[in-house]
């Protein structure tokens, strides 16, 4: 295996989620020589129900696009656990289903815009902490690359090393999630969400159908303490109206944190900050984590650009964060 030259930056973001693609962007922005590092080799790996509201669009700072988005959301349907009630909720609920990874494509090339540093493909395998910063190591495309940085946003998902390795995560639980994205569907209505929430139906958790047209939806379950793949086999073959004629053509599954924040989201001495799933920054309620790790990360680059540029101390993070903070705990 080669070795190649170390390399400097200000700040190095681990993982190319919503949070590290903001993150990584907000700090280019202002100045800083930032570092993107994704180990996956495509963007929107992880498995997502797509949904989101008008604001999350306008807290990314991106205008919506037919490029990644698949449908308008204009309500959504709560069913009983036996399913003879339902709430619908409509008003004022506009929101989309996104391409996801198109849509993470639309905030990388943001990024790299502004002039970060973006690598896929490589994924860090140990930090290590000096009195002047840390070093990362890097395995990209088969060689390892070690990189010196002064600061490091973690941004890397529910396995996050820098989590793990600088943080306390004592309190994070996770809930297994699987989706299928099926086609020739039927809908009541194709611009509405569904949720169906029981103990029969998904335990501790709860199941989604998301149209992305009018005949192709992401179907998944949310559980914890049983097999998910069960219990979504079982939910849909109990919607034969829905789904008879239906094929599964992607499938795709994933924990998601739902024990709320972890305690501490940063160290201001030694200059370490985790965003999003990372940080346990999900709405545990629905699983919902975009909108929330898009803000986090947004925060965690401004505030980053403003400690290097003008003093600022990095536990301002958490200060400008606590409207979503309060949000998660009380979910």
């Amino acid at each position: 295996m080669g070795v190649k030259k170390q390399v400097n930056y200000d700040v190095v973001v681990v993982g190319a989620g919503p949070a590290g693609l903001m993150a990584s962007r907000k700090a280019a922005e202002k100045g800083l020589k930032v570092l993107l590092v994704e180990a996956e080799r495509r963007l929107g790996f992880k498995v997502c129900g797509e949904a989101v509201s008008k604001g999350t669009l306008e807290d990314a700072e991106v205008t919506p696009h037919q490029s990644f988005i698949c449908n308008r959301i204009d309500g959504a349907c709560v069913y009983a656990p036996n399913e003879n009630k339902k709430v619908e909720i409509v008003g004022d609920f506009g929101g989309y289903i996104l391409d996801k990874p198109a849509f993470l494509r639309k905030l990388a090339s943001y990024a790299i815009k502004v002039g970060v540093d973006f690598w896929i493909n490589s994924k860090v395998f140990d930090v290590k902490h000096f009195e002047e910063g840390y070093e990362v190591y890097v395995k990209n495309f088969g060689e390892i690359l070690t990189v010196k940085c002064r600061f490091i946003v973690g941004c890397d998902g529910v396995n996050s090393i820098i989590a793990r390795k600088f943080f306390d995560r004592s309190n994070y639980k996770l809930i297994s999630c699987i989706q299928y994205k099926m086609v020739n569907c039927k809908f009541e209505d194709p611009h509405k969400l569904e949720f169906y929430f029981g103990r029969e139906v998904a335990p501790l958790g709860y199941a989604w159908i998301f149209p992305k047209d009018e005949y192709t939806a992401n179907v998944g379950i949310g559980v914890r303490g049983v097999p998910a793949k069960k219990y979504l086999d079982k939910f849909i073959e109990k919607h034969p109206d829905k789904f008879k004629n239906a094929k599964i053509v992607e499938v795709g599954g994933a924990p998601v944190p739902i024990g709320g924040e972890i305690g501490k989201v940063v160290d201001a001495e030694n200059g370490i900050i985790v965003c999003g799933d990372a940080a346990g920054q999900v709405i545990p309620l629905t699983g919902g984590g975009i909108h929330s790790s898009i803000v986090a990360g947004k925060v965690a680059g401004e505030v980053l650009a403003e400690h290097v540029n003008g003093n600022l101390s990095l536990d301002e993070y958490p200060k400008r964060y606590s409207y979503w903070s309060e949000r998660i705990m009380k979910s």
